[in-house]
């Protein structure tokens, strides 16, 4: 029998000798961070061995189940079949608000926790909030209702959700250990899984403009936060995409909001349609509901085409405060009745003609938080009509002069931020057609490429 040891300065030696602690010890250790019974220099240290020393995946999914339960943790009818999606975040990732709008339909239950936007990539919960009316944060008792009556809703974190993560998250941001990937899956997984869940699909992006540069690294993270997902009992699935290129044309909040409209009516961009449709088969076949990948695909796609998903859509909307006459506009399409409008609209045109091979996501993804799009500080105000409207993108062909994108911006487009904005293309004699979703990663399985995988399961 191994002896469990509660004493922190004992724990912290254990670990820092490289031996892996016991379920017990880790939560001992966030009980004390929960109490304030430890000493920040203590947590430090913690979180110090834990890099050096390593966790396995035992010890995370325990102090992601502990971090979980140090605060509010839903729970829902037990029949109900409860899913949910993450994204490790983008520029122009608005696939949030398609499938909302059309995994409900299915009967299934979407309990959704929205971020803000902090650096290039933008928050859903700006996005919606530049919709006039629109309530972002709800009470227990409403997003009870929500589910029940509607099936969905989008709020931002609320009551006390893995308070543990928050005291670990600041003291990562002085230790130098925000970047370990089983601390970065902790903390995603604690305040996702906290939604009370049966079911997560995670949007792991890879390319220059996602916080996981390379597809190794990416692929690592996705089978990370898989394994935790399975070893709490949650049913998760992670879809690998590309991200070295903005999703769709549209960057921005109105903007992206405006784009997934005509995404939910069937008229988006393809690329933004195949990253909802992938990420709701997944979620499709989880619950049995779709007996193949490619059959999911299908059924999300069909309620873009028959107007259901924007009839859903649009409840969501009304049941957290959109009025009447602001949908009536959504619907028909009359978005400038609805949403405010920049002072300046000026192009950015090609310098010379060939095809597009680059388009900078990171570049203009920071160009957006400049134009008062995205938020440099926590607690600054987003402009909601400021970002950049794609006209060309990675693989279209161009003639010298034409408009490559429009800037919307309030007087914020400085010589220096435009030359930034041209310089996100690439011009040049080819380019190879954007592949947006790569792969499948499941825990205890094989990573398998998406088209093999869609078509074999």
């Amino acid at each position: 029998m191994v002896d469990v040891i509660l004493s922190l300065p004992e724990i912290l030696l254990k670990k820092r000798n490289g031996e892996e602690l016991l379920e017990d010890e880790l939560n001992y250790f966030v009980d004390c961070i929960c109490k304030k019974e430890i000493d920040r220099s203590q947590i430090g240290a913690m979180l110090m061995a834990f890099c050096l020393r390593g966790l396995n995946t035992k010890e995370t999914v325990t102090l992601t189940k502990s971090m979980m339960n140090s605060g509010t943790v839903q729970k829902w009818d037990p029949t109900w079949q409860t899913v949910d999606k993450h994204s490790t975040g983008g520029v122009g990732d608005k696939v949030t608000f398609p499938l909302v709008a059309a995994v409900p339909l299915f009967g299934l239950k979407m309990p959704m926790v929205a971020g803000r936007g902090l650096g290039h990539t933008g928050g859903t919960a700006d996005k919606l909030e530049s919709i006039p009316g629109f309530q972002i944060g709800l009470t227990e008792d409403h997003m009870r209702r929500s589910l029940e009556e509607i099936g969905c809703y989008v709020t931002t974190q609320f009551g006390n959700i893995a308070p543990a993560d928050k005291t670990l998250y600041s003291i990562r941001d002085i230790t130098s250990t925000v970047s370990y990937p089983p601390l970065i899956c902790s903390s995603i997984m604690s305040k996702k899984l906290s939604e009370g869940i049966g079911s997560l699909v995670l949007d792991v992006k890879t390319g220059v403009g996602a916080v996981t540069g390379s597809y190794e690294q990416a692929e690592g993270l996705a089978r990370m936060m898989t394994e935790i997902g399975a070893g709490m009992g949650v049913e998760t699935t992670a879809v690998l995409t590309e991200m070295d290129t903005p999703i769709g044309y549209a960057i921005g909040n109105s903007l992206e909001i405006i784009e997934s409209l005509e995404c939910i009516k069937g008229k988006g961009p393809s690329d933004l349609e195949n990253i909802t449709c992938a990420q709701g088969a997944v979620l499709l076949c989880g619950a049995r509901i779709a007996k193949t990948q490619e059959e999911g695909e299908e059924m999300i796609r069909k309620t873009f085409q028959d107007g259901s998903a924007l009839d859903m859509f649009l409840k969501i909307l009304k049941n957290q405060g959109v009025k009447r006459e602001i949908l009536e506009s959504l619907r028909s399409g009359d978005y400038d009745k609805v949403f405010a409008k920049p002072k300046y609209v000026e192009n950015i045109t090609s310098k010379t003609s060939g095809v597009i091979e680059a388009v900078n996501a990171l570049a203009l993804g920071k160009a957006t938080v400049l134009l008062g799009g995205g938020r440099q500080l926590p607690g600054d105000e987003i402009e909601p009509a400021a970002g950049i409207k794609l006209f060309r993108t990675k693989g279209d062909k161009v003639q010298e002069g034409d408009i490559l994108a429009e800037v919307h911006h309030d007087g914020r487009l400085s010589t220096a931020l435009r030359a930034r904005i041209d310089e996100a293309f690439t011009i040049g004699t080819s380019s190879k057609p954007i592949k947006r979703v790569f792969a499948v990663v499941k825990a205890g399985q094989d990573t398998e490429d998406y088209e093999v995988y869609r078509k074999r399961s």
